[in-house]
């Protein structure tokens, strides 16, 4: 689904110029639920950009479903990120006035799709990111940290996009809501073949994923399987109480 070929971003120039990625290669499969982790400073802000065609490479190549996105024109980008890529990031980027079917209608109006098709589209999306009916009409602010992350994961799923690029989703969610999500991202990775790349500086986030590609000074340090990826549906358990096992695995 994904193939990065020696891909570099430089800003700047001269003696002002900075370069965030030194040459980076890798491929993504489709249905691969991926982990890029690094520190701040590693590049991985950036190459969230380029994989979600929000910026393009100073040099290299990146291919996205067979077609070459890295020397596209912005209007050529901006119908990539429509069709090809939903996104799910840490500040949620509700409208927060606005009920949550609403809300996952949204990137819909864009795409011209009509009205009951909208309403339709959203309903199951939201029903795939673990909410039910009666949170629909609620307004976004209504909500509680993990339902609105929800929301916006189902917003992510409403144009039944190629890939799915969580961007740091976890950053304002305590410990046993960001295991909701994971848990829901797993679910939609295992469940439904949903190809998912998760940005992430935890450590303990990241290994939720079944691969990990990890940055430094924007370069790829290491990429490897996870064997043992951490079930965010059986951690939960833990702050229930019921599940000793887990208890002891965490501790």
């Amino acid at each position: 689904m994904i193939e990065l070929s020696d891909i570099t971003k430089t800003y700047g120039e001269g003696q002002e110029a900075y370069t965030a990625l030194k040459g980076i290669s890798f491929t993504i499969r489709e249905g691969e639920f991926v982990s890029i982790m690094g520190p701040s400073g590693s590049g991985k802000s950036t190459l969230m950009h380029i994989i979600g065609c929000l910026d393009t490479p100073s040099s290299g190549t990146y291919v996205l479903e067979d077609r070459d996105v890295s020397t596209m024109t912005d209007d050529e980008l901006a119908e990539v990120r429509k069709d090809k890529i939903g996104f799910v990031f840490q500040a949620f980027n509700l409208l927060p006035r606005t009920t949550v079917l609403r809300n996952v209608m949204l990137p819909l109006v864009y795409a011209n799709v009509p009205e009951e098709e909208r309403e339709r589209r959203a309903r199951a999306a939201l029903v795939s990111a673990g909410l039910s009916e009666d949170h629909f009409s609620h307004l976004s602010n209504q909500l509680s940290g993990g339902q609105i992350q929800r929301v916006a994961i189902a917003r992510a799923l409403v144009n039944d996009p190629a890939l799915i690029l969580a961007d740091e989703p976890t950053g304002n969610l305590d410990s046993k809501t960001s295991l909701v999500v994971l848990g829901t991202l797993q679910k939609l990775n295992r469940a439904h073949g949903r190809t998912i790349v998760l940005i992430t500086h935890e450590p303990d986030i990241a290994e939720h994923a079944d691969r990990l590609i990890r940055l430094r000074d924007g370069r790829v340090v290491a990429d490897e399987k996870n064997p043992t990826p951490r079930d965010a549906t059986q951690e939960t358990k833990l702050y229930d109480g019921t599940d000793e096992s887990v208890t002891n695995k965490l501790s």
